[in-house]
């Protein structure tokens, strides 16, 4: 069989998985959060069709936490995070700045390792879910080239992908590893055609002869083109016995995707007025625009009222859009790190390793087909809004070494080291008609509809430095018990510092069965995008402009409404568990429970005429126009407890050999402690948006020259509230989702394969809620859950081809 190894450490104190690059690689999807997320049931990523930025860097998340809980490291060095901070994201994400884990590639990879604990004692800030490094292909021989084409049941969805992994010996021990992947996928669509909405929608607009698209909301996958990533992997042996080795990854992407549609009858600030009529620009303050709602009975009568409008130098954008528009949102996204060190031992077997890594990634917004309403005529359609930018710095010393003591069985292994770890947010502007006030802005909405651009005044760029000491012991104290301990220290020049620890031991009561369990404290420190993240949008209401203001949790606007510096979210672990082997059948069982408080959650509060005064008085410009502000808080408290069940049991035929594999997840979160944002609706979204229960089950059976892969996928109820709203509660049952692949080693080099994602091409079922029921008539044309970690996008078929030299 191409993955017959046991899938889980079997003497490890705590539970760790080893996914191979087959098994990665034999998925159906290259990238590396939809291949692990079907072998690792505690593993989830929504799908995020409309929800800014988010919609470019999916969010990933272990055991039912948010994606910045998880630690993700590269060749065993922390991985720098994404830019995104998850303003507008679903469920348990919302607010999270995780790391893009897309740049991360299958062909690039030797394995993923994913630690189901907290190692926060170990490796400082996030690491409360657990760990997962992705290791980088180190073998010379290695040379292979993948081409794969892919697309939906539906006949969209088209990807084709190609990609190769070279090695090559350095010397006689060293080796260099470049791999590369260019990748092109097209948009899926999954909704109908809006049908509510003043004039029956889209649908009763279109009846009436409107040019509307069809549908005019594409909830789906967005497109991603462009999509190039590079991979190098270096490591040279030295004279006196150490190793330089350096490694580094380079990718881009552009994205684009939909948002919500703007009719051309009911969109107040761009199209209607508030009260119904026709929103116009008087062009030459003429007085004479006309005060009437458009006429919808007929496409004709309405291009006919537009007309005579503009003959008397009355604008409105439906002349521009006479069938509304849906803004498309995206933009490019780029990503490197850059890697080097130097390992060895001292002349005293001290060991060490000495690395710097630079990491950075970056988002530029660009929004189209869409209006800054108040520039009037003079407003472009297509707008670059500004970009946010995560840079990284970590620099690491860290020592190990054997000592014998007493009755020990084993050396006592003491590690220990230093890090340094520099970060940095930045904000950079857009374009000026992404974010200026027009000369209607006393009627028109102001900024690139949809995403308003980055201001200069909001833009900037805001640092984080911070340094480490860590102390880690290992020793077996008998032939049958280890134990080990670890602390760790950390010092933040932004809210101080903090100190964790942990303790584990594993107890092998017999050569088939042992025993495991591990205590720990955690912490993930406020992210620097958290703490400064600044976006503004403009409205006109009561007669004055007014903005709604993202800000930092120490400016002046969240201080004057109870808003201070971040503090970190404290955690406390438990896992407890065992291994046994039972002829061929390997067998682990943890459970775990984690304790996470003051976790951070963003609050919108509107500000009072005295507090605008008082901002005035400190010399705030512009604060009589602020009437909302929203900033990050430290705020609830959750417990999340479960159990991870991974079983391998391999079977050999006189011909042919089968692998089955069954991986099981139980979560559980409860908000212990709601703060002042956890409403009803939230509470449940934090505690149920990820399925409760996690079930692959799969077979893969080798039979000279073939092979044949079955996963079953079980997907646990979850729970969503469509749009971001709590009005629109919605439950989705159980899911079974099948995927298979067939594969023909045609010849020593040259391989074939076919298989099908979501074989049976299920969904999760329509949502009902109140009226809107189904496909009848589509609540602003979504009908399936929008986040559900199934996704909605249907079967899936694949042809791959790969060559190795």
């Amino acid at each position: 069989s191409r993955r017959n190894d046991p899938r889980s450490a079997l003497d490890a104190a705590v539970p760790i998985d080893v996914i191979s690059s087959e098994e990665l690689l034999s998925q159906g999807d290259t990238n590396a959060i939809d291949s692990l997320i079907a072998v690792i049931p505690s593993l989830n990523a929504s799908r995020e069709p409309i929800s800014d930025a988010a919609t470019l860097v999916r969010p990933v998340n272990l055991r039912g936490l948010a994606a910045d809980h998880t630690l993700v490291l590269l060749n065993g060095k922390r991985h720098h995070r994404g830019a995104v901070v998850g303003e507008f994201v679903s469920g348990t994400n919302r607010g999270a700045q995780g790391v893009d884990v897309t740049p991360l590639f299958g062909a690039s990879l030797k394995q993923v390792e994913v630690l189901r604990d907290g190692a926060a004692a170990q490796y400082g800030s996030d690491a409360i879910a657990g760990v997962i490094n992705f290791q980088l292909q180190d073998d010379p021989s290695v040379r292979k080239l993948t081409a794969q084409y892919g697309q939906a049941y539906e006949g969209d969805g088209t990807s084709m992908e190609v990609s190769g992994v070279f090695g090559t010996q350095l010397g006689d021990e060293g080796f260099a590893v470049a791999a590369f992947e260019i990748r092109d996928a097209e948009a899926t669509s999954r909704g109908v055609q809006d049908g509510q909405g003043s004039g029956g929608g889209a649908e009763g607009l279109a009846a009436a002869g409107f040019p509307v698209a069809d549908p005019v909301v594409v909830w789906g996958a967005p497109e991603v083109t462009n999509d190039y990533k590079l991979m190098l992997n270096v490591g040279l042996p030295l004279a006196n016995g150490s190793e330089l080795y350096s490694f580094g990854t380079y990718a881009t992407r552009d994205v684009d995707g939909s948002f919500f549609y703007r009719n051309p009858t009911s969109r107040t600030g761009v199209f209607e007025d508030g009260a119904g009529n026709v929103l116009f620009a008087d062009t030459t303050n003429s007085g004479l625009c006309p005060e009437q709602p458009l006429p919808t009975s007929s496409f004709a009568a309405a291009e006919t009222f537009i007309a005579a409008a503009a003959a008397i130098n009355c604008f409105a954008f439906n002349s521009d859009f006479p069938g509304g528009f849906t803004p498309r949102f995206g933009g490019n996204v780029s990503d490197h790190s850059f890697a080097v060190g130097l390992r060895g031992a001292f002349a005293n077997e001290v060991y060490y390793d000495f690395s710097v890594v630079n990491g950075k990634n970056e988002l530029g917004y660009k929004i189209s087909n869409t209006v800054n309403a108040s520039l009037g005529p003079a407003s472009p359609f297509d707008f670059d809004v500004g970009s946010q930018v995560q840079s990284e710095t970590v620099i690491n010393a860290d020592f190990s070494k054997g000592f014998a003591v007493g009755n020990f069985a084993s050396d006592l292994n003491v590690a220990f080291g230093l890090q340094q770890h520099n970060e940095t947010f930045e904000i950079t502007p857009g374009q000026e008609e992404s974010y200026i006030a027009g000369p209607y802005f006393e009627t028109h909405l102001v900024g690139s509809n949809g995403f308003q651009g980055f201001s200069p005044e909001v833009s900037g760029k805001f640092k984080r430095d911070s340094l480490g000491a860590y102390v880690d012991l290992e020793a077996d104290i008998t032939d049958k018990f280890l134990l080990s301990a670890a602390m760790r220290y950390e010092d933040f020049s932004d809210f101080g510092t903090t100190t964790n620890g942990k303790l584990a031991a594993r107890y092998n009561v017999n050569d088939n069965f042992t025993l495991r369990g591990a205590i720990s404290t955690g912490f993930r420190a406020p992210s620097v995008g958290q703490s400064n993240l600044q976006r503004s949008a403009t409205n006109f209401s009561n007669g004055e402009l007014s903005e709604l203001l993202v800000v930092s949790a120490t400016s002046p606007y969240a201080q004057i409404l109870g808003g201070e510096q971040l503090q970190p979210e404290d955690a406390n672990n438990l896992s407890i568990g065992f291994t046994t082997s039972v002829g061929a059948l390997d067998l682990t069982v943890d459970y775990f429970d984690i304790d996470v408080e003051n976790r951070i959650a963003q609050i919108t509060r509107t500000l009072t005429p005295a507090q605008q005064a008082t901002l005035l008085g400190q010399g705030v410009t512009g604060a009589d126009r602020v009437s909302q502000v929203s900033f990050f808080v430290n705020d609830f408290d959750t417990n999340t407890s479960g159990i991870d069940v991974v079983a391998n049991y391999p079977i050999e035929w006189s011909n042919s050999s089968t692998n089955i594999t069954l991986a099981m997840n139980f979560t559980d979160t409860e908000v212990t402690n709601r703060g002042e944002t956890i409403s009803d609706g939230r509470a449940i979204e934090v505690e149920d948006s990820t399925p409760n229960i996690r079930t692959n089950l799969s077979f893969d059976h080798s039979f000279d020259p073939f092979g044949a892969l079955v996963r079953i996928n079980y997907y646990g109820e979850a729970y969503e509230s469509l749009f971001n709203d709590e009005t629109l509660p919605v439950i989705t049952d159980g899911l079974f989702i099948v995927d298979a692949e067939l594969d023909w080693q045609y010849s020593d080099r040259i391989s074939f394969a076919v298989g099908a994602k979501n074989i049976f091409d299920n969904y999760p079922d329509e949502w009902t809620i109140g009226s809107f029921t189904g496909r009848t008539p589509g609540f602003l044309g979504a009908i399936y859950p929008l986040n559900h970690p199934a996704g909605l996008g249907g079967g899936q078929y694949y042809l791959r081809i790969k060559a190795e030299f």
